[in-house]
């Protein structure tokens, strides 16, 4: 096939996929009528593609409550196949696809509870599970081979005068051994923290009995005044342990840090275990001391230096492996961050060779299901949202082994937050133009009934789309909360503690206490639209004066002021700011929110009236991003601090 047909093979894929099943089949057929092989060749993308998406539509009778419910304790999803993607559409139009729901929460057979310092090296996304079952086999074969050995040995000192000693230490870690490798063979959910469990269990009874054995051996070969028995007995100690320290380096999968924390103090332990026992019997130390030869480089040393380097390259080995392997039809090619319960990679799509950002969800960074639930929730209202200001969602769903991902638009640039670290409080004018765009995004999200409830400079993004520049994204919907807008229309009457409010379950409250306002914390229940319109508010306070209007020390006393102070007039602080834009900022401040505007529209309306609005030209932003930073893909170190890491920070 040609450049022009493969080019007509994704125009019609992109078309088809937008159809009815009914009629696809049909538009395939009379659109190829007499171009068999370019309809093969989209038949043939259209069956992988639905076959690798995995979305499904839940039960219409299925509650939010339910759902949530169903995630602390219900059986293990089984995804679909509904996909509705996004196309590369010119610039400046507007698409609407009819999107697919996310199935029920994911959930899968093994624990999410894991502490938070659980090895970090088996909590990258996509090869978590691949991970714990390279573990768990590994582990398998260690137990096993090792229960072997006490085996072989326990039979071999029947051969020994001194047959009597080691039988009690052998048979504890005989038991040890062989219970770890059944439990693991036969449990195969098992989760990674009760797995690392098991390698400790394992390597800690493998230890013992060897200082055990070695200590016995040279207390005898010391009675018996021994000198070649006793220098042979101590290099077969430092042989054993060199021998256990290069198996484990090479053959358990670890970063080297971590293997170099477990490896260097086991060097020392035959030293250790010579010098205890020349405190035991003196005599030990003096017929060591007539090894004229000794050993110039430890042999356990030089053991842990190699299994060291093998594990830095074997884990090299294995990065450059899940950077090749696919996620559902996107490749991943590397990390852009990470955040407080998901990764997100920048990956490509195998059949529209289009770039894009794909979040995963990290199950074992919540303490519960919850987190799953809050990551559909985050999905399914995106999704719903196709206002040109909002992140776009092309694809979610959860791939053969369990990860649960969503697919969004790559965006160059960076957010509110980093633009004035970088520069400093922006011009008035260019706080209207984005908070305009930001009331637009609003606008469509109160209207589909959903609060954003987390409006913030990190979440508005500022990106360069179709040519045009200060392209304003509203971003993470995590927090979203669905409402009924009649129901909420009176907020109830605010007290005046937040004692009470942090009494309640930690789900009650949501957001970041700088950027609340005062109903989302002390009645989270009865917030409305009017809410969001305080976080922008605080948005506007950020931007025209680079300090938050109520930040303190602590989230308590950040949310006590919330709800207790009010800010200084933005014109204090900074006195080139408007009249007309002050009052707007402080209007969005009000504590009651019947004081406030009463729609992201009316903010909007509002902003256009300011004297400054319209006057941040495309020229302007052009030579502040020149001066600055051209927008770009973001990388790890442009993205939010402190929850972002490169791969080998988060890693070590």
């Amino acid at each position: 096939m040609n450049t022009k047909q493969h080019q007509l093979v994704k125009e019609l894929f992109i078309q088809a996929v937008e159809l009815e099943a009914s009629d696809r089949d049909k538009f395939v057929q009379e659109r190829c009528a007499d171009a068999p092989e370019i309809r093969r060749e989209v038949m043939s993308l259209l069956g992988h593609h639905f076959q690798e998406t995995l979305l499904a539509d839940p039960p219409p009778s299925e509650t939010a409550t339910q759902r949530e419910s169903a995630a602390r304790s219900g059986p293990v999803h089984q995804p679909g196949t509904v996909h509705q993607p996004e196309a590369d559409y010119p610039a400046g139009t507007v698409h609407q696809p009819d999107r697919g729901r996310v199935s029920k929460p994911v959930r899968r057979a093994v624990s999410h509870a894991l502490p938070s310092d659980a090895d970090p090296y088996l909590v990258l996304s996509d090869i978590w599970e691949d991970n714990r079952n390279i573990l768990r086999r590994r582990l398998i074969v260690i137990a096993y081979v090792m229960s072997g050995l006490i085996i072989l040995s326990m039979f071999r000192l029947l051969t020994y005068r001194y047959a009597a000693y080691g039988y009690g230490v052998r048979i504890a870690g005989l038991v040890v051994t062989l219970g770890c490798g059944l439990v693991l063979q036969r449990k195969r959910d098992l989760s990674l923290a009760q797995i690392r469990f098991a390698e400790w269990a394992v390597l800690t009874v493998v230890s013992m009995l060897l200082v055990v054995v070695s200590t016995r051996l040279l207390l005898d070969a010391s009675a018996l005044a021994d000198a070649i028995m006793i220098i042979s007995i101590n290099n077969w100690n430092c042989f054993s342990w060199s021998l256990v320290i290069l198996i484990y380096g090479i053959f358990m999968p670890n970063t080297w840090p971590r293997a170099a924390a477990i490896l260097l103090p086991a060097v020392l332990i035959p030293s250790l275990v010579t010098k205890f026992s020349g405190w035991i019997d003196p005599n030990v130390s003096v017929l060591l001391a007539l090894d004229d030869y000794g050993q110039p480089i430890p042999g356990a040393l030089l053991a842990a230096c190699i299994a060291i380097y093998a594990a830095h390259l074997i884990h090299g080995a294995r990065l450059t492996a899940f950077q090749a392997r696919q996620l559902a039809q996107y490749r991943i090619t590397r990390l852009i961050g990470q955040g407080g319960m998901g990764q997100v990679f920048e990956a490509e799509h195998l059949l529209l060779k289009r770039n894009c950002a794909v979040k995963l969800i990290q199950p074992e960074r919540s303490d519960d299901d919850r987190a799953l639930v809050r990551f559909e929730r985050e999905v399914r209202s995106t999704a719903k949202l196709t206002h040109p200001h909002t992140i776009q969602v092309y694809d979610f769903g959860q791939t053969k082994d369990g990860v649960f991902f969503f697919a969004m638009e790559l965006l160059p640039g960076m957010n509110l937050r980093q633009i004035v670290e970088l520069s400093g409080p922006l011009p008035p004018a260019r706080v209207v133009h984005f908070l305009m765009q930001v009331c637009a995004a609003l606008q469509e999200a109160h209207q589909a009934g959903l609060i954003h409830r987390d409006v913030k400079p990190a979440n508005i993004f500022a990106s360069e789309r179709g040519g045009i520049l200060d392209f304003g994204k509203l971003l993470d919907f995590g927090v979203v909360r669905q409402i009924d807008l009649d129901a909420a229309a009176e907020a109830a009457k605010l007290p005046q503690t937040v004692e009470s409010a942090l009494r309640r379950p930690a789900r009650g409250i949501a957001g970041t206490p700088e950027y609340m306002a005062p109903e989302q914390i002390a009645t989270p229940d009865s917030i409305d639209a009017r809410t969001d319109l305080y976080s922008v508010g605080t948005v506007a306070y950020y931007l025209l004066t680079g300090q938050t209007p109520l930040s303190r020390e602590t989230a308590f006393e950040t949310m006590m002021a919330q709800l207790n102070q009010m800010p200084k007039r933005p014109s204090e602080l900074r006195p080139n700011i408007p009249d007309d834009l002050g009052r707007v900022v402080m209007r969005c401040l009000a504590k009651n929110p019947a004081n406030r505007y009463g729609s992201a529209s009316e903010l909007q309306l509002a902003l256009r009236q300011c004297e400054c609005a319209g006057k941040w030209t495309q020229q302007l932003a052009s030579a502040w991003w020149g001066e600055y930073a051209a927008p770009k893909m973001p990388t790890p170190q442009d993205l939010e601090n402190p929850l972002i890491q490169a791969v080998d920070q988060q890693e070590g």
